[in-house]
């Protein structure tokens, strides 16, 4: 995040970079998802699994949370929005996108898969920061 803000870059677009870390776009974040499937199986099966899991996904949640609630202070986002909602639903929308692309990925090339994951965000981020307005 700190390398992005020096670059003058959003939340809205450190938080995109972010989230395409979880859907299999190239070879290396393939080999990363198929890791994460292959231990969410044996979670669903193990409690000691199932903890790590929900420990990851927490801090996942939580790390999204904070960035809607850095653009609540800037600007990006707009006052009154349940942050913790929201990560949810932009966590659960980024994992589904990782699915289908792993499932599909002739059919869901990488323009649209960045399309439909900026457009979810940009339901959350709808303003611009004042940071940028000063710079």
């Amino acid at each position: 995040m700190n390398r992005g803000e020096a670059e003058g870059r959003t939340i809205a677009e450190m938080l995109r970079q972010a989230l395409t870390e979880l859907i299999p776009l190239d070879d290396a974040r393939r080999a990363e998802f198929l890791v994460r499937l292959a231990f969410a199986d044996q979670a669903a099966h193990n409690a000691r699994l199932a903890g790590v899991q929900r420990e990851t996904l927490v801090g996942i949640r939580s790390r999204v949370a904070q960035a809607i609630k850095n653009g609540t202070v800037c600007g990006e986002v707009a006052q009154g929005i349940d942050a913790a909602d929201q990560a949810l639903g932009i966590v659960a929308f980024a994992e589904g996108l990782a699915l289908h692309t792993h499932i599909d990925p002739d059919g869901t090339p990488k323009p649209a898969i960045l399309a439909a994951l900026d457009d979810h965000l940009g339901r959350v981020f709808t303003g611009t920061c004042r940071r940028a307005q000063l710079g």
